[in-house]
Formats: C-alpha cells, sequence, structure tokens
C-alpha cells in the first residue's frame, strides 16, 4: 500500500467454426462457444477481475460478517506486533553485554575539535533535527558519556546511524572521519537519502576501566535533516549478533523496492498490450511509485538535486496513497466508478500542494506549519476510501482475495496511523521506518499474487476453453458432414430426376415419335416390311446410343467416341461410307460427366447422319487433337467428310441449331467450316475446355 516513511515517505477460432452452415438448432452452440471466448478476453492476464455472479443482498451480507470481523481485528494486532519487532533495542542501558547510551550532551559548535564534555545541554537519543531552512544549517555535537566497570579484552565496534557527515571521537581521540572537507558543513548540494551505517573498530587498550565519553560530530541539518540513531558499543561478536534485526529489515527494503520495480514493470508492459484494462496501468505505476520511496535503501546517492529529490519522493507518496482506492477498486469493486473521481480529485489537490512544500522543505515534523497536518490528513482520508472499498466489495461477494485485500488495506490504514502518532507524539525517537515497509512489501507481495493467481487461473481457463472449443468443433464437423451428406444425396435424387425427365423428354421426342410416326403409316398401309424394320433398327440403335451415353459416367472422351463408332459404323458402311477413324488424344472431359455425354453423343449422331443423308459423301473421317498452340487447355472433335459440302439453307436447319443448343449446355464451340485444302465437303469441329492439369 502506498503508505510513505514521515521524511518521505491472457474468438477466432469460435468465429472460424460458427461461419459454417447455420440453423436455428445451433445458433445456442454457437452462443455459448462466444461466451465462453469472451469470459477468456475478460479473465486473461490482460483483463480485468474474473467476473462473478451476484448472490443476493441479504445472503451475502450474513455471509460476509465473519470475513468483515477478522479484517477489522487483524490489522491493528498486526500493527502493534510490527510496531514492536521493528523498535531498535534502546530501553536499557546496557544488555548482552552492549552499552547502549540513550542520553548525549549536545554541543553548537562548528569546531571541527571535539568539545569537553559537561558544556552542553542534555538531550535523549537518537538524535534528529528536521531539515534547516536555506542559510540557517549549522554542525552539531554529540557528546555521550560512559563508564566501564573493566577494561576490554578484545577488540569493540562502536556502531550507529547517520544521515548528515560525520566526525567520532573517543576520548579526544579520532575514530572515523565521514567529512571529507571542511565545505560539507555548508548546505549540502544533493539530498542524503536514507541513514548511512556506520561500523568503527574500537582497539582494546582504548577501553580501559573508568569512565570515557564519545563525541560525535553531526553534520548541518540539510535538505534531509541530520540524525544520529542506535548509537551502541560493546564486543565486535556481540554487535554482529545485535545487528542481525537490522540486516533483516535493511534486506526487507532492498528486497521489496527491486519487487515493486520488477512487478511494475511487468504489469504496465501488460497494459501496454491490453491498453482497455486499467487494472495492470494503476497497478504498475503504484508498484513504481513504492519503489521509488524505498530506492533511499537502494541507491548511494540521490539522482537529481535537492531539492527536486525530496518533491520527486514527496509525489511518488502522494500517488502511491491516491492510486491505492483505484487498484482496490479495479480489481474487487469495478462497478464502482465514483471511487476513481474522488481519487482522482485528491491527486488534482495533493499533487501540486505537497510539491510546493517539499520544494521549499517544510518538515514533516513541523506541526507550526499547516502542511503536515493536510499531508497526514488528506492520506488519512484516501486510505480510509481504499478501506471502504475493500469492505464494500468483501460485503457483496465474500472470498478469500477480497478478505485478503481489506486485510492489507487495514494494515497500511493503521500503520499509516502509527506513523501519524510517531510524528506528532515522539518526532525523530521513535523509529517506524521498518514498520511502514512493512506496507510496501504486503503491498507489492499482494499484487504479485494477484497477477500469478490470474495467469494460473487464466491458463486453466484457456485449456478448458480449448478443450471445449475442441469437442464443439468435433460435434459441428459431425453434424456438417451429415448435412453434407444429405444435400449430396438430395442432389443426386434431384439430378438422377431431372435426368429421367431427360431422358423420357428425349425419348419421347426421338425414339417415340419414330414409333408413332410408323404405328400410322403402318396402320395406313403405306409402311412396308422392310421400312418397318429399318424404322424398328432406328429406334433401337436410338435407344442403345441413349444408353451408350448414360454409361460414361467419369467423362472418358474415348470410351464415348469408340461406343458412338460400334453403333454408327454399321449404318455408315450399310449407306456406301468409309470410316476413317483417327481418334488418339482423348482425354477425360470434365464436361461430359453427368448428361454432357449425352449431349456430345447426340452431336455427333446428328453429325454423321448429315453426311449419311445430305452430303452425298463416300469417305467420313472422325479425329481429336489437343490444340497446338495451348496443349492441354482445348481437346478438339473433327467430323469431316468429302460430300458436296453445306447448302446455305441447310445451316439454318433446325438439326444445327439443336447441335449449338447442346453445344453450349457443354460449354463446348461448334463451327462448320470446308476441310483443309482445296478439297469438297464439310468438316464439323467440335472444340470442348479442359482444365489446365488434364494433359496427356
Amino acid at each position: 500500500m502506498g503508505i510513505s516513511s514521515p521524511h518521505g515517505g491472457f474468438a477466432a477460432g469460435v468465429q472460424a467454426l460458427t461461419d459454417a452452415a447455420e440453423s436455428g438448432r445451433h445458433s445456442v452452440p454457437r452462443v455459448k462457444a462466444h461466451a465462453r471466448m469472451q469470459s477468456l478476453a475478460s479473465n486473461s492476464p490482460l483483463a480485468g477481475p474474473p467476473s462473478e455472479p451476484p448472490a443476493p443482498r441479504g445472503a451475502s451480507a450474513r455471509a460476509a460478517w465473519p470475513w468483515m470481523l477478522g479484517a477489522l481485528l487483524l490489522p491493528p494486532l498486526l500493527t502493534v506486533l510490527m510496531h514492536a519487532l521493528s523498535l531498535h533495542p534502546s530501553a536499557t542501558v546496557a544488555r548482552d553485554g552492549l552499552l547502549w547510551p540513550q542520553e548525549a550532551q549536545r554541543i553548537d559548535d562548528r569546531s571541527l575539535a571535539p568539545p569537553a564534555p559537561g558544556h552542553g545541554r542534555t538531550i535523549s537519543l537518537p538524535f534528529y533535527e528536521p531539515a534547516a531552512a536555506p542559510g540557517q544549517p549549522a554542525p552539531v555535537w554529540l557528546v555521550a558519556p560512559f563508564t566501564l566497570d573493566q577494561a576490554a579484552g578484545t577488540t569493540w565496534t562502536l556502531a550507529f546511524g547517520h544521515r548528515t557527515p560525520v566526525l567520532v571521537y573517543l576520548d579526544g581521540r579520532l575514530l572515523a572521519n565521514s567529512v571529507p572537507l571542511p565545505e560539507a558543513d555548508l548546505p549540502l548540494r544533493n539530498l542524503s537519502i536514507g541513514e548511512r551505517r556506520l561500523d568503527v573498530s574500537v582497539p582494546a587498550e582504548w577501553l580501559t576501566a573508568g569512565p570515557h565519553h564519545i563525541a560525535v560530530r553531526v553534520g548541518a541539518a540539510g535538505h534531509s535533516g541530520a540524525s544520529l540513531t542506535g548509537l551502541s558499543l560493546g564486543p565486535s561478536p556481540a554487535m554482529a549478533a545485535a545487528d542481525v534485526p537490522r540486516r533483516f529489515w535493511l534486506s526487507l527494503r532492498v528486497v521489496t523496492a527491486l519487487s515493486a520495480w520488477v512487478i511494475g514493470t511487468v504489469l504496465l508492459f501488460a497494459w501496454l498490450v491490453e491498453r482497455r484494462e486499467r487494472l495492470f496501468l494503476w497497478s504498475g505505476l503504484q508498484l513504481w511509485m513504492l519503489a521509488v520511496l524505498l530506492s533511499p535503501y537502494v541507491l548511494e546517492a540521490a539522482p537529481v538535486p535537492a531539492p527536486w529529490w525530496r518533491v520527486l519522493l514527496d509525489m511518488a507518496d502522494v500517488l502511491a496513497k491516491g492510486l491505492a482506492p483505484l487498484v482496490i477498486a479495479a480489481w474487487a469493486a469495478p462497478h464502482l466508478s465514483w471511487v476513481r473521481r474522488l481519487a482522482f480529485g485528491y491527486l488534482a489537490v495533493a499533487l501540486p500542494v505537497d510539491m510546493l512544500a517539499a520544494y521549499h522543505v517544510v518538515p514533516w515534523v513541523e506541526f507550526s506549519h499547516p502542511w503536515p497536518w493536510w499531508a497526514l490528513g488528506s492520506r488519512l482520508a484516501v486510505l480510509l476510501l481504499a478501506v471502504w472499498v475493500a469492505a464494500r466489495a468483501l460485503q457483496e461477494i465474500p472470498g478469500w482475495h477480497r478478505f485478503g485485500t481489506l486485510l492489507l488495506a487495514g494494515l497500511a490504514l493503521w500503520i499509516w496511523i502509527d506513523v501519524s502518532l510517531a510524528a506528532i507524539v515522539w518526532p525523530g525517537v521513535v523509529s517506524v521506518v521498518d514498520l511502514n515497509v512493512v506496507a510496501y512489501a504486503g503491498w507489492a507481495l499482494w499484487v504479485g499474487m494477484l497477477l500469478h493467481r490470474r495467469l494460473v487461473d487464466n491458463r486453466r481457463q484457456e485449456i478448458q476453453l480449448r478443450a471445449e472449443l475442441a469437442q464443439q468443433l468435433d460435434q459441428r464437423s459431425t453434424e456438417l458432414r451429415a448435412q453434407y451428406e444429405a444435400l449430396q444425396i438430395s442432389e443426386r435424387a434431384r439430378s438422377a430426376a431431372a435426368e429421367r425427365e431427360r431422358l423420357l423428354q428425349e425419348m419421347h421426342d426421338g425414339v417415340g415419335a419414330q414409333l408413332t410416326s410408323a404405328k400410322m403409316l403402318a396402320s395406313g398401309g403405306q409402311l412396308s416390311s422392310g421400312e418397318m424394320v429399318d424404322t424398328l433398327d432406328a429406334c433401337l440403335r436410338e435407344m442403345r446410343l441413349t444408353v451408350d451415353a448414360l454409361s460414361v459416367t467419369d467423362g472418358d472422351l474415348g470410351l464415348l467416341l469408340a461406343t458412338l463408332r460400334h453403333r454408327l459404323e454399321p449404318a455408315l458402311r450399310a449407306g456406301g461410307i468409309t470410316l476413317d477413324w483417327r481418334v488418339d488424344d482423348a482425354p477425360c472431359v470434365p464436361a461430359l460427366v453427368g448428361t454432357g455425354a449425352r449431349e456430345l453423343a447426340r452431336i455427333v449422331q446428328e453429325a454423321l447422319s448429315n453426311t449419311m443423308h445430305h452430303a452425298n459423301a463416300s469417305r467420313v473421317s472422325v479425329s481429336t487433337r489437343l490444340l497446338a498452340q495451348d496443349p492441354g487447355r482445348a481437346v478438339q472433335i473433327c467430323i469431316a467428310d468429302n460430300g458436296c459440302g453445306m447448302p446455305q439453307a441447310l445451316t439454318q436447319g433446325r438439326g444445327l441449331r439443336n447441335m449449338r443448343q447442346r453445344a453450349e449446355r457443354l460449354g463446348a464451340r461448334i463451327e462448320w467450316r470446308p476441310p483443309p485444302g482445296a478439297g469438297r465437303g464439310t468438316e464439323l469441329v467440335i472444340e470442348l475446355p479442359l482444365p489446365a492439369a488434364v494433359q496427356r
């Protein structure tokens, strides 16, 4: 949670599936699949919180009260416990062989030489002096006396935390110097961030039995103030053991800062992929602000000059607080749109106010100025808003994730109350920095767990959705296959019916007409027995040709022409016509599938019939060839005779019109022309189209 220290602190598949043939009974699977895709999109790692069905108001309230009670009681208890754990042990003067001086004499002296004890006023340790106004900095000497009952037998260690440069003396002898130049007494150009730990080895021979005093010259309070905390002295092994808690809290600060930076960066990159999901934007920005607030414990020096570093830290604190209700609302209560307006309103007011205060170096603990009261109160108000949003979400729909959100928000609120009390009641005395870090770590951990939960849940939903889509696809494919087979059966039945109709019509117009005419002539005594036999032969030949054409079902041109030769060559011989057969290039023609074979057979039959009855020819040739200029594109059937040629009046006859109509239905081109060379006769050319892949 955004708590600062007082000093700165994963429907295209469905669409492809449903674009197939639609009917009323298939609308439900489509709707369900679309809904599942919408659910996956809304619950992806790049989406908002998972939707949950609203429960009745009364039932939700009854189910939520145990959660609410726990969330109200645990935060203050945890705050008190962590406060106790975060404090440095300073209640006793000596513990476990260590000295913890709690009093020192303050001497305002610019001299670099240590003053003698007894010349200043006594103050309590730890020491903290707020940021000084420009032009008023001054160094301070702190002299802490202590007495040893017996001489130290081993090397001791002197340790304390400090913010500004220090000079350390023991009984007038220099121990440590962090002041590189005398100009260090001038106002610091850069803001010193965080406290530095100083560990100094003290020779055993310097620690004899009797009174001693430690003199520490604390540098002038710059933009961050001056401090000296945790002054302790003792044997080095014991000091190292006593320093374990401090190292733990320091490690927690560093780990929290780095974790907040990494998780925040991941969330912001996720938001860049899916801009409509503001949850990741607010969470990522807030974690970045937490990382900035904890940067004093990671960086060696301020990256920008003072007072702009102080301004940056205060702005990060304001943003971290203001984004807290936005994050909670986006996660647990997205319907509360007014929360966003309140949070944005707070940021609009707090950012310029705090920026001005930080720029003018108004101390956090200078409560004679109105700004510290505004800072503490406004942050308290926005944290109360975050707690209220979390409580409202938990009351509506109880659950562990909403309980955790409320618990975290409540803990952040109580920690801020504790921080405020420390700033007002014990300014510079009670350290709450480590307690403050707990709120940062808790918030970073919560957001990281939220991200992990979202990713795991969405992965499971994705797997489930894929299984459902695969099942629906199989079902749909089966249904479409059944529909296709039914359509094929229906189409075959319709084609067979149409074919029967055409066949019956053709037999009625051809064989039927001939039989009817022969019957009428025979009944009138106008038809001899021989003529009757010829008529019946013609009818029989006509029926056989029709049956032969129907037997060619695969478009085999060679088979069709061979059948025609078998049926028609005897009639040609009987008429004194020699048949020259040169059928070589006869590929399969797709146009002959179905009724096409019968159409071509009628054209060839009609052409040979004209030759027998009208051409006075003695010879007729039938040949095929692929077009030389474009092989494989078309095949030509040429029927040429050596007769008298075709009279002009005959070109307009009914038979030729029927041949043209049949050719059009085939998609073929038909042409009558003189034969090649200067010979007599007529040549009929039938050109059938071929796909590019059909070649021979």
